[in-house]
């Protein structure tokens, strides 16, 4: 299957003369979060709103050629694993695509989910064997601002919100977030910082109503919910309550492709002043994801952890949450803690006790 096949054709485009403020109004309307860059006809770089988010503080009259990124792009010709391959690589929600030079389309992960059942055999995957057991998800009285730093630091655009029982009971999402945040302020608050005014508005005034499956559900019937609900996240829900969540990260690696840089390690949680932490996660990451390929014989696939940080009393908790997908293996393991790097290293030698009993099974 080639890519001109599944891509969006006559994508939304900005100007390197666009202003930060015009983009953001452009995403907020459109509802899409990733955009080519053009200066005239030639393709200039992507601007993203998950790297905006990154920023401590912007200028909302600064132009968007300053915050654009160097992305691969691909040829219409190329096979579609080529797309999915530079997704997972890169962690892109969508590559442009170009035909003699001039950009033809767009092939996002929605286009290529949309499209699953046609590119991998999924007829008897359950939900319950890729699913993250661990969800996150805000109250239906908690702030929108909360539901906000929660989405951000997960990098998505949708979440859960449940009462106070754990029951699903709507999905907020960052678009309906984003108006009331527009008409608050004049200098917008992204990443967590800026000027911040507090915002009164509780998570179930703003929330879409509950869509869910259950864990025994198939990736069939969840792909056309999720398509039916222009959702990004599916909450998968037992008698009413939270029990997991499925992602767009989560089908996309159900595809197996060729990669080019093994099992992608891919940290979230975190700012950019944690470098000390980053440093950590990646150097028990490499020597954990090591034995991993010689236990398991696989070596592409991806590798997820995610850090919460509570301040506690003058110091800092850490709750880290961990998922492995790497065909056919999907694995899940949590820990929590005071001290980061212990936390991580209990989480991998948990994951290597669970490597050994499958192996001894086999």
């Amino acid at each position: 299957m080639k890519v001109s096949e599944l891509m969006t054709t006559d994508p939304i485009t900005v100007s390197i003369e666009d202003t930060f403020s015009k983009v953001m109004s452009k995403m907020n309307e459109t509802g899409i979060h990733q955009l080519p860059v053009m200066d005239g006809d030639r393709y200039a770089g992507m601007i993203t709103y998950s790297d905006l988010l990154k920023k401590r503080s912007i200028q909302v009259k600064s132009k968007i050629s300053n915050y654009a990124i160097s992305t691969p792009t691909l040829d219409a010709d190329d096979d579609v694993l080529e797309a999915v391959r530079l997704i997972k690589d890169t962690g892109l929600s969508a590559i442009p695509v170009f035909q003699k030079g001039k950009l033809v389309g767009i092939i996002s992960r929605t286009d290529i989910i949309k499209n699953l059942p046609q590119i991998v055999d999924v007829k008897d995957v359950r939900i319950f064997q890729i699913m993250s057991s661990d969800p996150v998800y805000v109250y239906e009285d908690d702030g929108i601002e909360e539901a906000f730093d929660s989405m951000r630091m997960l990098n998505e655009v949708e979440i859960p919100v449940a009462s106070r029982d754990d029951k699903l009971s709507g999905i907020i999402r960052l678009n309906s977030i984003l108006n009331i945040l527009y008409r608050h302020k004049e200098k917008i608050k992204y990443g967590g910082y800026g000027e911040k005014e507090p915002i009164n508005i509780a998570c179930k005034s703003l929330m879409d109503p509950p869509v869910s499956v259950d864990r025994y559900a198939g990736i069939e019937e969840t792909v056309k919910l999720m398509m039916q609900y222009s959702l990004h996240i599916m909450p998968v829900t037992d008698s009413g309550k939270i029990v997991g969540i499925v992602d767009f990260s989560d089908l996309i690696n159900m595809i197996k492709t060729e990669s080019k840089e093994g099992i992608l390690i891919e940290i979230s949680g975190l700012d950019i002043y944690d470098e000390d932490l980053y440093d950590i996660a990646f150097e028990l990451s490499q020597r954990f994801l090591e034995k991993f390929s010689r236990m398991t014989d696989v070596s592409q696939g991806k590798l997820l952890i995610h850090v919460m940080k509570y301040k506690t009393q003058g110091s800092t908790k850490y709750s880290i949450r961990t998922r492995i997908s790497a065909p056919p293996l999907f694995l899940v393991q949590n820990g929590s803690g005071w001290n980061f790097a212990e936390v991580l290293g209990e989480i991998f030698d948990r994951y290597e006790e669970r490597l050994k009993k499958i192996k001894e099974k086999q």
